[in-house]
């Protein structure tokens, strides 16, 4: 039974993404209108599980997943994703996650969502502050039980993620924010 860790920020996680980021547009190129990094290892100061969560946004899930075998040849696996018209891949060394993509259509409602999130978190330090350490208090009171963990820490992040859509589409609608 692995032990859930949860980590202070590193800024070796914005290399690693940028790194894979690189080799994803090399690999799958016209298929991706954008990858960006999203989660906690995208923000500066945020305690996280050392897992890079990337996004993609295609054109059609259909013509992307033509690039499966592209996909598995840089070591990604697929994976029953976790929301609905989406597709999801991971990537392991010596069985861990090292990076996770999440691969949407473009006007998929979690773009959104996964976006304001993570912006969300970047321009409010306290609201970062407080989701580092609820997650800190979990991993203690769960430390190896990763599925009451990820559902104890649902609430607060679903709470978080309706403030967080909310401002970033106030924030978009009237002025140019610079977003993840």
């Amino acid at each position: 039974m692995k032990r859930i860790v949860v980590l202070p920020y590193d800024s070796i996680w914005q290399h690693l993404f940028l790194d894979e980021s690189r080799k994803l547009k090399n690999s799958i190129k016209e298929h991706a209108d954008n990858i960006l990094h999203i989660g906690s290892t995208a923000v500066p100061g945020m305690s996280a599980k050392p897992i890079i969560d990337m996004m993609i946004v295609t054109k059609s899930l259909q013509l992307f997943e033509t690039q499966h075998m592209a996909l598995i040849n840089l070591g990604y696996e697929s994976i029953t994703p976790e929301f609905k018209d989406s597709l999801q891949y991971v990537k392991r060394i010596s069985g861990d996650r090292t990076h996770q993509l999440y691969i949407f259509p473009v006007g998929h409602e979690k773009i959104i969502e996964l976006t304001a999130f993570t912006s969300y978190l970047k321009y409010y330090p306290s609201e970062m502050e407080r989701y580092n350490s609820v997650k800190r208090e979990l991993a203690k009171m769960y430390p190896f039980d990763v599925q009451t963990y990820e559902q104890s820490k649902l609430i607060f992040v679903t709470v978080m993620t309706v403030k967080a859509v909310d401002w970033y589409s106030d924030r978009t609608s009237h002025e140019d924010v610079s977003i993840i």
